[in-house]
């Protein structure tokens, strides 16, 4: 009987460029490590051209010596090979590409497991055959109210609902992810708990780190993280730092709100209002795999993450992982889950400046004995989140034939 797993992603094949696609790129390496030699192993990643600014050789090489055995099927967006992710237009071209190249695949195979991944997707479920023999499971790490996306929210609960229709189970990242779907129409009984988490993989040395300005290193530094878009909540942060300062001795902010390509005009508007407010601040704007490494660094006096809305909140765990400590994060959505005030670190209301920078002094002036309790709470909260057994848990309850039998103790 022939039986395959295939695996739709944005990114973590070609590219690595955002917490999602590491994620991803776990994913489908822990699937590769446990799947049964006889089951084929599709990858469907959506097609970067080399010259993309997202583009990132490493990765890509890396994949594609650790997966030489799957078969790959790149995946147009419309976009030329330029753009993984893009807006509703790139969705609906992908997923009509993805669903002309799964639907030879659920009727050439008896059985059958196909992992979508992230809100690139959600309009794919639709558009598949009837999936007789095969398990299919929708697994999105954001969704169209998190990118204030109204234009694909119609897009999106009708995709999702298609997708229920045909008897897919969805994944929830979160139990904020768990809300949100059963808030677009999604059947409780379907959706099934995917929590995010980290492999050993995900933490990044501190030879990897760039190298940061001198001032910092030697005064010691507050770090935060992300993607260069306004949900990130930057702008609260610097609001806090600015509150904070003149009434409090502040270490410098090294404020990396990245991206793969030229400066953007949200980048811009931060480093404006760093020059505006006089900040002791440094502002990173170019994606380096590196940095995760920083939250090693023994003058780091911080993390903060002041996101407005988030899916799950990757960066504290990160940091838990590294021994990073405290961590300073808002309540929005997956990080009230990680972040604990007084427990795993300091938490505020998002988009509120004031609140955030309360937290930011609470961390600052946290004793010795305080941050050491907060270090070990965050360890043992990143511990348990650990995303390989989550997956070969999943796979087996979705796929149970598709994983290769274990050696029997002699």
């Amino acid at each position: 009987m022939s039986a395959a797993v295939a695996i739709a992603l944005h990114d973590g094949y070609f590219s690595a460029g955002t917490g999602a696609g590491r994620s991803n790129h776990a994913l489908i390496s822990t699937v590769a490590s446990v799947l049964a030699p006889e089951v084929e192993l599709v990858l469907l990643p959506v097609l970067l051209h080399p010259d993309s600014p997202e583009y990132d050789h490493t990765t890509c090489q890396a994949m594609k010596g650790r997966l030489a055995a799957a078969r790959v099927i790149g995946l147009d967006n419309g976009t030329g090979g330029i753009r993984r992710f893009g807006g509703l237009a790139a969705f609906r071209h992908l997923d009509h590409h993805a669903a002309s190249m799964i639907n030879p695949l659920i009727r050439r195979h008896e059985l059958g497991l196909l992992i979508a991944i992230d809100q690139p997707f959600a309009g794919l479920g639709p558009l598949l055959d009837a999936p007789t023999g095969w398990q299919l499971l929708y697994l999105p790490r954001s969704a169209a109210a998190h990118h204030s996306d109204t234009s694909a929210a119609t897009w999106e609960h009708d995709g999702l609902a298609g997708w229920a229709a045909k008897g897919a189970s969805f994944g929830a990242i979160s139990a904020h992810m768990r809300t949100v779907l059963m808030n677009t129409g999604v059947p409780a009984g379907q959706i099934l708990d995917v929590p995010g988490g980290l492999t050993p993989e995900d933490d990044i040395p501190l030879a990897l780190a760039p190298a940061i300005p001198a001032p910092a290193e030697d005064k010691g530094f507050l770090l935060a993280m992300g993607r260069a878009q306004p949900y990130k909540g930057f702008e609260d942060l610097l609001g806090a730092i600015s509150l904070l300062t003149g009434h409090y001795q502040l270490p410098h902010l090294l404020l990396a709100a990245v991206n793969e390509g030229a400066p953007t005009p949200y980048q811009h508007h931060l480093r404006r209002r760093i020059t505006t407010l006089r900040l002791q601040a440094t502002l990173w704007t170019r994606f380096d795999p590196g940095l995760p490494g920083l939250l090693h660094h023994p003058k780091l006096r911080a993390v903060i993450v002041p996101s407005r809305t988030e899916p799950l909140g990757r960066i504290p765990l990160e940091a838990f992982a590294a021994g990073a400590a405290p961590v300073v994060a808002t309540t929005a959505g997956g990080l009230a889950e990680t972040v604990i005030d007084g427990v795993t670190g300091f938490s505020a209301p998002p988009a509120d400046a004031r609140a955030l920078a309360g937290a930011i002094h609470r961390a600052l002036t946290a004793t010795p004995e305080q941050v050491e309790r907060l270090r070990a709470a965050g360890a043992a909260k990143a511990a348990a989140r650990d995303y390989t057994t989550c997956i070969a848990g999943l796979l087996g309850r979705l796929a149970p034939w598709a994983a290769a039998a274990k050696a029997e103790n002699p």
